[in-house]
């Protein structure tokens, strides 16, 4: 988990968009649940399948909600 954010920080700092950082986080996430035995594998990638555009469609979604 502390990599992940030192990963985030890095990225924004060098100027990467939203969806690049989104990216970079989810590969790592994927990269990790490749240590797991194959049963909790699958699991595990499949959490991380979610592509950007949906992803953003709900993070607005939970944004414009809380506006109201």
């Amino acid at each position: 988990m502390k990599a992940n954010l030192i990963l985030v920080i890095a990225l924004a700092l060098l100027g990467c968009s939203n969806q690049q950082i989104y990216t970079a986080v989810k590969e790592n996430r994927r990269l990790e649940c490749s240590k797991l035995p194959q049963d909790q594998y699958e699991q595990c990638i499949s959490e991380y399948d979610t592509p950007y555009d949906e992803y953003e469609r709900e993070r607005q979604a939970v944004i414009d909600g809380e506006a109201e």
